[in-house]
């Protein structure tokens, strides 16, 4: 059964990948201003970006349980792109192995286990129910706001030379 999940959540990964020009797109995410590909993360990203990442997750994943119920595979696709063109570069920048401080560091790997939990829901083959999805939404909000409220200290630090 593991690798059956596995499996599946891979193939949603790389659909999501391929699929850049989706219908919502641009609607309620602002334009990457970093000019850099979706996936990656620029080296040394401004903490700025950072914090823009997460507040563009949490503004797209607030609507995913009441969509859930009408549009399930658009709600699936909503959370993979998030979670590629954002949640993943807040993991390069600022996650597990950065550098970026150990309370910052858990609170983006913590943010990383949520988000694939919402996406397990959302991949059931008969469409989830909008409480789950809620309940997923909202545990993955609430580590968003630890990586928000954590990653202003890291700037400071950097400013001061020391990260």
């Amino acid at each position: 059964m593991p690798r059956r999940l596995f499996l599946r959540f891979a193939i949603v990964l790389l659909l999501g990948a391929c699929d850049r020009e989706s219908p919502d797109r641009g609607q309620g995410a602002p334009a990457d201003s970093a000019g850099a590909t979706p996936t990656a993360a620029p080296a040394n990203a401004p903490v700025d970006s950072v914090i823009a990442w997460a507040e563009d997750i949490r503004a797209g994943i607030a609507p995913l349980a009441a969509r859930v119920g009408g549009d399930a595979e658009g709600a699936r696709q909503k959370a993979v792109e998030l979670y590629v063109t954002r949640q993943e570069r807040i993991e390069q920048t600022v996650g597990p192995g950065t550098g970026s401080g150990d309370a910052l560091e858990q609170a983006v790997h913590e943010a990383e286990a949520r988000f694939h939990d919402l996406m397990q829901i959302l991949s059931t083959t008969t469409p989830p129910d909008s409480a789950s999805v809620e309940a997923a939404v909202s545990a993955l909000d609430r580590e968003l706001i630890r990586v928000l409220d954590l990653a202003p200290a890291r700037a400071a630090g950097a400013a001061g030379g020391t990260q």
